[in-house]
């Protein structure tokens, strides 16, 4: 895999800190973590989706969109 296909891990910290959050408050399911444990680059990320209920899915997807919208003013600081 290219240095290309890899996100710079400074940037996927809010990513990261989403993640966890709904990993513990929505009780992911044990195959759900593994996949994402396993996962070497987004594209295999975002196939673990298919683990997740509609509920989760939505949830996760609401706060890593806000955590992109926020990226910016992070830089900022």
């Amino acid at each position: 895999m290219s240095a290309a296909n890899k996100a710079d891990p400074t940037q996927l910290d809010p990513f990261r800190r989403v993640i966890a959050r709904h990993c513990t408050a929505d009780a992911w399911s044990a195959d759900m973590q593994h996949c994402l444990l396993a996962t070497q680059t987004i594209a295999e990320g975002d196939a673990c989706g298919k683990y997740l209920s509609p509920q989760q899915a939505s949830a996760l997807q609401a706060d890593g969109q806000a955590a992109v919208e926020n990226m910016g003013s992070d830089s900022t600081k």
